[in-house]
């Protein structure tokens, strides 16, 4: 009697089927199948550390910047809450001056050059006049969460999450503290380089600050993702359609995302509608004169009641 044991046994009946393949010249085992392949891709550059950093650093040039052809899209709710609101494109305009001066100005979809919203910001202040309500909100840009009576659910869009998105923040290759990383890495459409920031924490620990990632085709920077201490992504902004103005490459889209803060926003614009270096008065960041009721953002607590 010849005895078999379980793992021969498992040998052969996992074996012989490949064996009856490979016995089998005649029986194709596998197929070449053609793809395209993205131009961006084909189109890949080289770059060093001291070329990327220019890259990044190319908005020192700007000292102010104006956008009169503007769309933006608004979606409200937080990811994992189940259900986000999304509010109807409408067009505005928006003004930025160096270094921390915003005005962004949304008008009705419908009823051309009729302001819904305005908002100034400079530095942590901000103030926002909303139509609906005929207040204005003033509160402050580094509060994590902001509530009023009138809105217990939060404000959570902060005007210089769109400053840092529009004029994004250099590299000091010089600050001590600072450490940075260079890697690379590719999908279906295209090649990137991408440069993370780091910032020194109590040794071995290291903090990440941001992604940058650099579009290898045409070199310019197609994302940026921020992070808090703890690690959490707190922006995700995407840029595309690249356009040269001035000297520099700004977007014709911009897709930022706050999952901490529970907000998404597009913002669309027209060709040829920047304008660097204009030479902005400072008049253009001053609300006007408005019949209209102040009202204080306070920082909410104890869940966002605010009390």
């Amino acid at each position: 009697m010849i005895k078999i044991h379980n793992r021969s046994l498992f040998i052969i009946s996992v074996s012989w089927p490949l064996m009856c393949v490979l016995a089998a010249g005649g029986c194709k085992t596998k197929q070449k199948i053609e793809i395209t392949v993205s131009p961006k891709i084909l189109a890949a550059q080289t770059a060093d550390l001291d070329k990327l950093l220019a890259i990044v650093n190319q908005h020192e040039k700007i000292s102010d910047l104006t956008n009169s052809g503007m769309k933006a899209t608004l979606t409200l709710g937080k990811w994992e809450s189940g259900s986000q609101e999304e509010y109807r494109s409408a067009p505005g305009y928006i003004l930025l001056r160096r270094p921390s001066s915003l005005r962004l100005v949304i008008q009705a979809p419908v009823i051309i050059k009729t302001t819904i919203f305005d908002a100034v910001s400079e530095g942590d202040e901000f103030s926002a006049w909303i139509r609906d309500t005929n207040k204005i909100y003033k509160g402050r840009n580094s509060a994590k969460e902001l509530v009023s009576e009138d809105r217990p659910e939060g404000i959570p869009l902060r005007p210089d999450h769109l400053y840092e998105a529009i004029i994004p923040a250099g590299i000091d290759f010089n600050e001590p503290a600072l450490r940075i990383s260079l890697e690379e890495s590719a999908d279906k459409t295209a090649k990137y380089y991408i440069l993370s920031v780091y910032r020194e924490g109590t040794p071995p620990v290291i903090h990440t600050v941001r992604r940058i990632w650099i579009e290898r085709s045409e070199l310019v920077i197609s994302r940026i993702q921020s992070y808090d201490d703890d690690g959490r992504l707190t922006g995700d902004i995407t840029y595309s359609e690249m356009t040269p103005v001035g000297g520099i490459f700004l977007p014709l889209k911009i897709d930022l995302a706050r999952p901490e803060d529970g907000y998404e926003l597009t913002l669309e614009f027209t060709s040829g509608s920047w304008s660097v270096n204009p030479g902005l008065e400072d008049d253009g960041f001053v609300l006007p004169p408005r019949d209209a009721e102040t009202v204080m953002l306070r920082e909410a607590t104890n869940g966002g009641s605010g009390q």
